[in-house]
């Protein structure tokens, strides 16, 4: 089945966004997956930079208070960003109706949301779909967010090696991978990721020792 890329722009000021108008007026910038799903929770993982005059503790405190969010991290970068890692409930989140109505397509067929970017003025957001979901995609994110399409490519897909792994292990791999502990020089810690996944240096070395076993082995044979 042919793919495709869709990338498309929000903005920031539409009602779907107006909870979130005090963590938007106090980050100067943010990248990042958007959200990937492990069960029934939405886990992000996004790196931002904080405006001169927003209190990081603030907001993560405000975060926490959230009834939707199970736990929220934010690692110190050495360029004066921050990693922050949520984890929120999807049941419980917001506008949970209309993301059941993408996870109702994610069963049918292949649709991930790739990356995205956030300024306080406008978001970017990329979506990977099988070609006869562009137009259910489009239809889902323009009447929830007000989405506007930018532009629409060709995705060569890899191969899924990812159903080999456990939740766990995959949660982990994911999770290191984002953050850049794979990168060279290390943008994070083991003591950082185990602080992010709320779990000891010595379990998501394990994870991570079996998850990339499992991977080279279907890669080696």
């Amino acid at each position: 089945m042919p793919m495709k890329r869709i990338k498309f722009k929000f903005p920031n000021f539409s009602e779907q966004f107006s909870e979130f108008k005090w963590f938007i007026e106090a980050i100067e910038w943010a990248y990042g997956d958007t959200h990937f799903m492990v069960g029934d929770e939405i886990i992000k993982l996004v790196e931002v930079k904080f405006k001169e005059e927003a209190n990081p503790q603030d907001i993560v405190n405000r975060m926490k208070k959230l009834p939707y969010v199970e736990d929220i991290k934010l690692i110190s970068l050495k360029n004066g960003h921050y990693y922050m890692y949520t984890r929120a409930k999807l049941p419980k989140y917001p506008n949970s109706e209309e993301a059941f109505d993408v996870l109702e397509l994610q069963k049918r067929g292949f649709v991930i949301f790739e990356k995205g970017t956030m300024t306080p003025e406008e978001s970017f957001l990329y979506v990977v779909c099988e070609e006869n979901f562009v137009s259910e995609i489009i239809s889902v994110l323009k009447k929830t967010y007000n989405a506007e399409v930018v532009g629409i490519e060709d995705y060569t897909p890899k191969e899924d090696i990812f159903s080999k792994l456990t939740e766990k292990q995959l949660k982990t791999l994911l999770v290191a991978y984002k953050s850049g502990y794979f990168d060279n020089p290390r943008r994070i810690t083991l003591r950082e990721l185990a602080q992010i996944l709320g779990l000891s240096p010595s379990t998501v070395k394990e994870h991570l020792r079996k998850a990339e076993r499992k991977i080279l082995g279907e890669l080696i044979g």
